[in-house]
């Protein structure tokens, strides 16, 4: 019987505490010890919630942190192969016709 809880134990903290990470990483584009690292933080800052909210935070945390130029260096810390995708501008210059414009 303790040799299953053992086991089982085991396994539970080998899923939990590098097959997922490694599974959301590679997925989100985010390396494993920042969803660790902020699954630990959001967690005891808001709890329950807070851990399952992490994620996501992180994620949104790090495009709008690849946006400014300022924070940029930070955000490339977060990523697995530090590549960010910026968003796209959707602000045009006068004069420029949009791809859709008939008139062009």
């Amino acid at each position: 019987m303790l040799t299953l809880l053992a086991l089982l134990s085991l396994a539970q903290f080998v899923i939990g505490s590098v097959l997922d990470p490694y599974l959301m990483g590679s997925s989100l584009n985010l390396s494993p010890v920042v969803i660790l690292a902020s699954v630990a933080s959001w967690g005891s800052l808001w709890g329950i919630a807070g851990a399952f909210l992490a994620v996501p935070i992180t994620a949104m945390l790090v495009i709008v942190l690849s946006e400014f130029d300022g924070t940029r260096p930070i955000a490339i810390l977060m990523p697995r192969d530090a590549r960010l995708r910026r968003l796209r501008s959707t602000s045009r210059r006068a004069g420029d016709s949009a791809p859709d414009d008939p008139a062009r």
